[in-house]
C-alpha cells in the first residue's frame, strides 16, 4: 500500500473513531482553568501523582469522578444524545483522497457558488 493511502487510513481512523479519553478531558479542563496538576489535586483532595495518572490514562476514573474534576476546574461537562448521522462520510472520504491543491480548488469553487447565490438573493430583494 502506498504511503499516502496509509496516511489516509490513519486520518480516516482518527476522524471517525478517535474519541476523547477521560485523561484528555481532565487535562483539557485543568489547562483551561490555568491549574497545575498539584493545584487541581489540592482542590480535589488527591495527590498530584493521581492527577498525572488520570491524564496519562494509566488509571481510568469513573464518569462521576471526571465530572467532579471538571467542576473543580470551574467548568461543566455536559452530555446529550442525538441521532447518529453519517451523511457526510462520503464527502469526507472523497476529500481525504484529494491532494491539498484539489481540496483548495474544490473549496474555492464552493465559495464562488455561495457568493453567486448570495448576490442573486440580494438582487432579487431589491
Amino acid at each position: 500500500m502506498p504511503k499516502s493511502d496509509q496516511e489516509n487510513i490513519i486520518i480516516t481512523y482518527m476522524y471517525y473513531h478517535y474519541s476523547m479519553m477521560s485523561g484528555d478531558l481532565i487535562k483539557e479542563a485543568r489547562l483551561r482553568a490555568g491549574l497545575t496538576q498539584a493545584e487541581l489535586g489540592a482542590r480535589l483532595g488527591k495527590a498530584q501523582s493521581m492527577i498525572a495518572r488520570w491524564e496519562r490514562d494509566d488509571v481510568s476514573p469513573s464518569l462521576e469522578t471526571v465530572r467532579e474534576v471538571v467542576r473543580a476546574c470551574e467548568l461543566e461537562l455536559t452530555f446529550f444524545i442525538s441521532k447518529f448521522d453519517d451523511s457526510n462520510v462520503t464527502v469526507i472520504d472523497q476529500h481525504l483522497r484529494m491532494t491539498p491543491a484539489e481540496r483548495f480548488a474544490d473549496l474555492m469553487a464552493r465559495v464562488r457558488f455561495h457568493d453567486r447565490r448570495a448576490k442573486q438573493g440580494a438582487s432579487s430583494r431589491d
